[in-house]
This record gives C-alpha cells, sequence and structure tokens, in this order.
C-alpha cells in the first residue's frame, strides 16, 4: 500500500472541507497544520461564532477519524435495498427511505437491538406487530416493555440496522474516538478536572474523564493522530488546570495520577488507569479562546509554549454563508485523511536542518525582531526561536515546490511573536509602531555569505528605531498621505498578515489607551 505524500495534505483536506461545506481559505489549513507539525499545542482565538471549534472538530475528524471504517452507518450507505443512511455521527442516524421519509434512530437504540438479536436468534423474523404482543405477553422485566414500545419499527428501519451492526460485529470491527470536544468550566481550579482522581473511598476506583481516556486510547494505537480539543479554554485560569499537560509537553516528564502500590511494593494499576502517564507524542491539544468579560487572558507562558491563530470573518464570506447557510456535513471527512495518519504523527516528531539559506534568512529576521521587542521586554527566548524553526521546516515540507520563506516568516511573526503583546499605549506604541515598519519594508534578500547579512536589514532596523521615536510623522504606520491615500499601504506590506495585525493592534491602542493581541 502506497502512503501520500505530506505535500498532498493540505490540498486533499481542502478539497473535502468544502464538500462538507466548510469554507476555509488553503493558506489558512497550511499554517494550521504547520503549526500542529511545530508543537502540539495550538490555540485558536477570534469572534464567538466563527467557526474556531468546528474547524479544530472537522480537521480531528479528517485526519483521525471518530467512527471506525467499518462502521455499517456511514454516510450514503444503503441498508436492505430500501433504506439510506443520509446522516450520522456518534449519537444517532438518519435514514430515508424511497419516498424521501425519514426516520432518526439513535445509535444506542439500534445496539440494544442487535444486543436483543444475538440473545434470541429465533425472534430475529418474527413480524412487528406479533413481536410487541410476544413482548406484552411474555416479558415481565424492563426489557419485554422497552422493547415494545419500539417494536412497531421492526421490520421497517429496527431490523435491517440491527442486522447491519450484526455483520459488522462478526467482522471484529470496534470504533476507536480519536477526538474529544472537551468544555471548559468556570469552575475548573484543579488538574482532577482534566485528568480525574482516584477515589478516597473505594480504594478500586478511579473517577475518568473524557481527556484522561483519550490519552490513554492514544497510548494504544501511536501510529493515529488523536486530537484533545479544549473548548472555551480561557473560561477558567488554565494555569489552575492546565499545568501538569503544559509541563509534560515541555519535558515528557510523566503525570502522577495515583500512588497505589502492589504487595510488592511496584505501582498498581486501578481501574484501568496506572500510576502515572507520559502525553503520548500522537496526542495533539488544540484550545479555543473567546474573549470577553467573563474570560482570563492567557499569561505570556502559556502563549509563549503555542502557535496562536485568529480567525476573523470577511464580509465577503459572511455573504456568501447568508445566500446560501448550510450546516457543516461532519460526518462525510470522517477519516477521509485517515492514510496521512502516520506520516503526520512521524513529521510532527521529527526535527530536520532546514537549508542553509533558510538558515540564514530566519536568523537575520529573529535577530531584527528580537532587538526591537526587547525594547518593552517582551523579547523570546530559546524555546520561541526553537519553535519558530521547527514551523518553517513543517511548512516546507507541507509544501511542494512553490515554497517561500516570506509566508511562513509571515505567519510566525503574528502567531508567535504578537501574542504576547498587551499593555498600554506609554509602553506599546512605540514598539508597535516599530514592528509595523519592520513588516512593511520589502526584503531582497542578497545574501552576503561572509557576513549573513543583508542590506535590507540595515535599512529596516534604522527605519524602526526612527519609527519608535514617534517624532517622524512620514514613518507613522497610521498616517495619511495629503491626497488621502495610506502612507504604509496594507497591499504593499512585505509580511501581509503581520502587518494587518500590528496595524489594527496599534489603531485600537491610540483609541482606548490599551491593546491586548485577542482584542485587536
Amino acid at each position: 500500500m502506497t502512503h501520500p505524500k505530506l505535500t498532498d495534505l493540505v490540498s486533499s483536506c481542502h478539497a473535502d472541507f468544502v464538500s462538507a461545506g466548510l469554507v476555509l481559505q488553503p493558506e489558512f489549513l497550511h499554517r494550521l497544520t504547520a503549526s500542529l507539525l511545530a508543537k502540539r499545542f495550538l490555540i485558536l482565538t477570534g469572534l464567538s461564532g466563527s467557526g474556531k471549534t468546528k474547524v479544530a472538530q472537522s480537521f480531528a475528524r479528517w485526519l483521525g477519524s471518530a467512527v471506525s471504517s467499518a462502521d455499517p452507518f456511514k454516510v450514503g450507505t444503503q441498508i436492505n435495498d430500501s433504506y439510506r443512511v443520509m446522516d450520522a455521527d456518534r449519537m444517532s442516524v438518519e435514514f430515508w427511505n424511497r419516498n424521501e421519509e425519514k426516520v432518526i434512530l439513535p445509535r444506542r437504540l439500534i445496539e440494544e437491538w442487535a444486543d436483543f438479536i444475538q440473545r434470541n436468534p429465533l425472534l430475529a423474523d418474527i413480524p412487528s406487530k406479533e413481536l410487541r404482543e410476544k413482548f406484552l405477553a411474555s416479558y415481565d422485566s424492563i426489557e419485554g416493555p422497552k422493547f415494545a414500545r419500539h417494536a412497531i419499527f421492526w421490520d421497517s428501519h429496527l431490523k435491517p440496522a440491527a442486522r447491519a451492526l450484526l455483520e459488522v460485529r462478526k467482522g471484529g470491527a470496534t470504533t476507536h474516538r480519536a477526538y474529544e470536544v472537551v468544555s471548559v468550566g468556570a469552575d475548573w481550579t484543579s488538574n482532577e478536572q482534566v485528568l480525574g482522581y482516584a477515589d478516597g473511598l473505594n480504594p478500586n476506583r478511579y473517577l475518568r474523564t473524557k481527556t484522561l481516556d483519550l490519552i490513554l486510547r492514544a497510548g494504544s494505537k501511536p501510529d493515529l493522530p488523536h486530537f484533545l480539543i479544549l473548548d472555551e479554554m480561557n473560561l477558567s485560569h488554565v494555569e489552575r488546570y492546565f499545568a501538569d499537560l503544559l509541563s509534560a509537553l515541555e519535558s515528557d516528564e510523566p503525570i502522577h495520577l495515583h500512588a497505589d502500590r502492589t504487595a510488592d511494593g511496584s505501582p498498581a494499576v486501578r481501574d484501568g488507569v496506572p500510576g502515572e502517564i507520559r502525553l503520548p507524542p500522537n496526542l495533539f491539544i488544540i484550545g479555543t479562546v473567546n474573549i470577553d468579560e467573563t474570560t482570563y487572558m492567557f499569561s505570556p507562558k502559556v502563549l509563549d509554549r503555542a502557535n496562536v491563530i485568529e480567525f476573523r470573518i470577511a464580509g465577503g464570506e459572511l455573504a456568501g454563508f447568508l445566500d446560501d447557510p448550510k450546516p457543516v456535513s461532519l460526518p462525510t471527512l470522517d477519516g477521509r485523511g485517515a492514510p496521512f495518519g502516520q506520516a503526520f504523527v512521524a513529521r510532527a516528531g521529527q526535527r530536520s536542518v532546514s537549508e542553509k539559506e533558510t538558515q540564514v534568512k530566519l536568523k537575520a529576521e529573529l535577530l531584527l525582531f528580537f532587538d526591537v521587542l526587547a525594547a518593552v521586554q517582551s523579547e523570546f527566548g530559546f524555546r520561541v526561536a526553537k519553535e519558530i524553526a521547527a514551523f518553517i521546516e513543517g511548512h516546507c515540507a507541507l509544501s511542494a515546490d512553490d515554497w517561500n520563506f516570506r509566508s511562513a516568516m509571515d505567519a510566525q511573526i503574528v502567531q508567535k511573536l504578537l501574542p504576547r503583546l498587551h499593555g498600554a499605549r506609554a509602553k506599546l506604541e512605540p514598539v508597535l509602531s516599530a514592528l509595523a515598519i519592520l513588516c512593511h519594508s520589502a526584503r531582497t534578500w542578497n545574501v552576503d555569505a561572509e557576513s549573513g547579512l543583508f542590506d535590507h536589514i540595515k535599512a529596516a532596523r534604522t527605519d524602526a528605531a526612527n519609527a519608535a521615536k514617534l517624532e517622524d510623522e512620514s514613518l507613522d504606520p497610521l498616517g495619511m498621505r495629503p491626497d488621502g491615500t495610506a502612507t504604509f499601504r496594507a497591499d504593499e506590506a512585505y509580511y501581509a498578515l503581520s502587518f494587518d495585525k500590528v496595524t489594527r493592534m496599534l489603531a485600537r491602542l491610540r483609541t482606548h489607551g490599551f491593546v491586548s493581541f485577542a482584542e485587536a
């Protein structure tokens, strides 16, 4: 079996997203995927209702299917020559008959009837009316009346659905859930809400969580990517409930869960849970963040450990949605990207050496931005530099022959360097003005092999320093010419994403006197 190339992942995912009704720019998806390859922790921030959770959920289901490939109720499956599966998720299945009449059955009900047939194979061919009467007359247990209520559907939907499930069971197929969406609560004050805890009254019981179960499942299938989606991550203080996972992502040290021991003193397993666990390398964490008066700001030490991708909605995108408002069909995405899964996991743990020219460009740019950020005590450390380099490598690995350093570096300025900036006008206006000039200035990349410097670096550094003084109106990033046009046009910016974000932050700062990345 030949595995698809990583260079085809973004285009394949984008095509499937479009088919499912999810509108997303290919470069945005490219940045999201490269961010996960660089670091297994990603933060999505932006306007409430802009699709952050839906995108995370869609990518998780596409790359690491939540439903087994042997699931009998995949969309489009024909059941008993009379019914067709039109929609399905992990809770229910929607069937349509030839007359386009539909019925929705809970998966739990189908499973109960399949179990019943296995226990009572001789009753499988009894007509529904007779079956109903038999239940009411003969069954004294709770099971009898419960099944009698649904027996009217026996000959139509339930029998073929239950038999389809039984056929799958004969093949030994099982469903493996490779992602979880966990809603963060405002009352989360410790890691117990994330990793559970040992029952103090029952020595054989461990109160497990969806997060812990996902971590254990990920460890059992190391080649399959698993995704933990923490929804509205900043409803509580992140440091209170997420500190252990954050530390484990960095150090690869085990997380302590309980201290049970066997008779000989060796670590014991309680209720299927070991005394300590390591975060498996195939576990990826995506957090969504909304900013309003009910939420908490992230500290720089949290933002340092993630890529932060902002969701924004353009007027044209909203108009297109209003012209044809339809939900995203998540079930159609299940497992479509599974062939990429093993290569994705392998690449996420791999570090390669960039080409010499890329290394020199990256070093020059990072030193340039470091100097400007240091002026407001927002300089970055070794970890950020390392993760930016990893992103550049991942972004390149996902690209075909048309890859360029410019788009990757632009993404890292806006995703890794800018999110840490927040404060009052007196502190930030000089640095935002300087950053805007740096992002707008054109790069020529005439490499001097001896020194690794570029002519444009010297000019950009000089202009940025002068802009930071706030004395030269010609260097005001928001300035206007006499003819009413912008002094620094957005469409001429070298790092367009970053210039747009910096100028939005600067405009908000001048209006309100304070700004943070998430609010601008």
